[in-house]
């Protein structure tokens, strides 16, 4: 997994300019491809989910990556619209499909407080990894150019097959989890309505977590008039931070129960919200900008106090048997995210930027609120705190 995300940080800060180089197609059009595309990845979730449950998590892991390592090996040869969604479906297809299929798996290897701990390992590892991989995106377009463009796309196809590679080798030493096969598929999962309600709460988080790549671009820059080149700093250091924090914060976190931590988590990113409307009432340039990072330390511990929790009792209310179903629902709010966040945000700023705020702040209580009401209606074993 460190592998697949140090070559997904050299593309994904650069994804449209990426892709608008590699095949020279205008920016609006490869604008509309990859919204098209993920569009089209919406309906991997539900059926990655499926394929985990038939065959095993690590089998459909494993395909992730050979998906996305034929899409990206296939980039530099698209010459046109329809070749673009075709080979970027691909890759959203399987980066869809990666989160269900990761956190099955990760399921298989751990149990209790040492799931929880894998979990966080795998935050802080893939933070790293990303990190390094968007400080590598920014060398290869610095010192070759165009041809960096070029170099981001077989790296990138190469990382997935030695992630791929990884898993292959590591499948003979890793458990197999045999479970009885259960009917019903997704009606049964619809159908368990404590966990749809923390599907319902998960919504307002994970729209939450897309505050700092979607809404603080234009906030920061276009209205609060901060320098463009705040928005690095301030995604360094979330990333920094995350990777540093992860395993510290579920060591703070390993006496609470999982509910309470994603509610107390959901506090803390109401707090974010208020400190970003905050910011637009001090004075321009240097206060501001010392606002927005003050505001991003405490959106970062939200987000740092939510992550481990939310996966770990996501995996524990999960029936083995249907487990890959009902990640696959969990996962499907981030897909969401991705695609109404932009336009939504978008439309709530221009409209009048502290109703973006004052927006997540009641979805978050909400949520918060939720998740203490689900802690008596949710199994007990995947609500309590693992023992350490």
């Amino acid at each position: 997994m460190f592998v697949d995300a140090l070559g997904s940080g050299i593309y994904v800060p650069l994804t449209l300019l990426f892709i608008h180089e590699v095949t020279g197609l205008p920016l609006t059009t490869v604008g509309l491809g990859v919204t098209a595309a993920a569009v089209v990845g919406l309906a991997a979730n539900p059926v990655a989910g499926a394929f985990i449950d038939r065959f095993d998590a690590r089998r459909v892991l494993i395909a992730t990556y050979v998906l996305r390592a034929l899409g990206f090996a296939a980039y530099p040869f698209v010459d046109g619209f329809a070749a673009l969604i075709a080979v970027a479906a691909v890759v959203a297809v399987g980066d869809r499909a990666y989160y269900p299929a990761s956190g099955s798996y990760i399921s298989v290897l751990a149990e209790g407080a040492a799931r929880d701990r894998l979990y966080a390992l795998v935050a802080t590892t893939r933070n790293v990894a990303f990190g390094l991989g968007g400080l590598m995106s920014a060398g290869a377009v610095s010192l070759a150019g165009g041809t960096g463009f070029m170099l981001i796309a077989l790296v990138n196809a190469a990382s997935f097959v030695v992630a791929a590679g990884c898993l292959i080798r590591s499948g003979r030493h890793a458990p197999a989890e045999t479970v009885p096969r259960r009917r019903g598929g997704y009606r049964r999962v619809l159908a368990d309505r404590p966990f749809i309600g923390l599907v319902a709460a998960e919504q307002a988080f994970t729209l939450a977590h897309m505050i700092l790549p979607v809404a603080l671009p234009i906030y920061a820059v276009a209205i609060l008039g901060a320098p463009a080149s705040l928005l690095g700093l301030l995604y360094t250091l979330n990333t920094i931070l995350v990777a540093a924090g992860q395993l510290a914060v579920r060591r703070w976190q390993r006496n609470a129960r999982r509910t309470h931590a994603m509610a107390l988590g959901g506090a803390v990113l109401i707090v974010a919200c208020g400190a970003y409307a905050a910011t637009a009432l001090v004075p321009p340039v240097l206060p501001r900008v010392c606002g927005l990072v003050v505001a991003t330390l405490v959106f970062t511990l939200g987000e740092l106090m939510h992550t481990t929790p939310s996966w770990a009792l996501t995996t524990a209310t999960a029936p083995p048997a249907l487990r890959g179903r009902y990640l696959a629902i969990y996962q499907q709010t981030w897909a969401l995210a991705a695609v109404f966040a932009p336009a939504g945000f978008s439309v709530l700023l221009d409209t009048a930027p502290p109703l973006l705020w004052l927006t997540l702040a009641t979805m978050l209580a909400s949520a918060g609120l939720g998740m203490l009401h689900l802690s008596r209606r949710l199994p007990p074993d995947a609500v309590a705190a693992p023992q350490a």
